[in-house]
């Protein structure tokens, strides 16, 4: 681990000087259906092998395994409330949550949080050592120098401030958008309209559970996210898995502010046992993370309490 995370590093993708390559058309396969795993086409109202259904807006496809489920009557009046997230943190912050709706997750599902995002919420996270998102750009761009011209996703993308500039530099073949929040990606989709970006796929999806094919994708980008994952393992190695071998992963969280050797695991516990709302890591901790899900390169830099993590597959 560094100190000093704009640093270049020997061991890790550098520009060749060459041209990158032409984009070709977009690849096939890239989906797949929540329910059986069977290949998918983004254009499809259902899934040919098990009938299901792929909800859409006028904004994302709904690729989530609850939205993809069939409903019986209990299932959707869970569904019901679940897609109510003022009702989730109501119930987080009275020590209570629905199944699989952690506080972390459904504090970005709010309207609030998604319009408050590019309108300061991000820029003041410089404050804890984020570069800020032009040179976290560069950052990341000089990372997936092996996939230009090829697919890259955006994982956990908010609002959109960094798939719009991924899609407006005409380095990818593909570019995907992929959040849990309803709200995030309708503002997603309402920013590439009103700044005119080229196009690129938004899909509403489960980071633990992630509707693409095995090494489908040449390079993902996940910024200020992992402290919001429920669960950051199981995400962690749904990236690996998604990633092409040899493929790049490059990703910001926020660190503790207080010494490493006193981080415990109950650490990102409350005093009554519940969880906080977003959980903070330590360097090494975050190290051994990337190491479990398989990366065969991991490289961690500090920048006061921001972390840049950078994994090869």
């Amino acid at each position: 681990m560094q100190d000093d995370a704009l640093g270049e590093d020997a061991l890790w993708p550098s520009d060749s000087g060459g041209a990158v390559a032409s984009a070709g058309p977009p690849e096939t396969g890239l989906y797949r259906c929540p329910q059986c795993n069977s290949g998918i086409l983004l254009d499809a109202t259902a899934c040919s092998n098990c009938g299901a259904p792929f909800a859409r807006t006028e904004s994302f496809v709904d690729l989530t395994p609850e939205s993809t489920a069939k409903k019986t009557a209990q299932s959707d009046l869970l569904s019901q409330a679940s897609r109510n997230p003022f009702l989730s943190v109501a119930l987080s912050q009275l020590g209570a949550q629905l199944s699989g709706q952690p506080l972390r997750q459904e504090l970005f599902r709010t309207p609030v949080v998604s319009y408050l995002y590019e309108r300061g919420w991000r820029e003041s996270f410089k404050q804890a050592g984020f570069p800020g998102i032009e040179k976290e750009y560069e950052l990341a761009m000089e990372f997936f120098q092996e996939a230009r011209g090829k697919t890259v996703m955006d994982l956990s993308c908010g609002s959109g401030l960094m798939v719009r500039r991924f899609a407006k530099s005409g380095e990818f073949a593909r570019v995907v958008a992929v959040d849990y929040s309803e709200s995030m990606l309708e503002e997603v989709d309402r920013r590439k309209k009103e700044e005119q970006c080229p196009d690129f796929d938004l899909v509403r999806a489960d980071v633990a559970n992630l509707p693409f094919a095995s090494d489908g994708v040449d390079a993902i980008h996940s910024g200020a996210a992992l402290h919001c994952w429920p669960y950051v393992q199981d995400g962690l190695n749904e990236v690996h898995r998604v990633l092409k071998p040899g493929g790049a992963f490059f990703a910001t969280t926020f660190l503790w502010g207080i010494p490493d050797q006193l981080i415990w695991a109950q650490a990102n516990m409350d005093v009554t046992g519940t969880r906080r709302a977003y959980r903070f890591f330590a360097p090494d901790e975050l190290e051994w993370l990337m190491k479990a899900a398989g990366f065969s390169q991991v490289k961690v830099d500090k920048l006061n309490r921001c972390a840049i993590i950078r994994c090869i597959k």
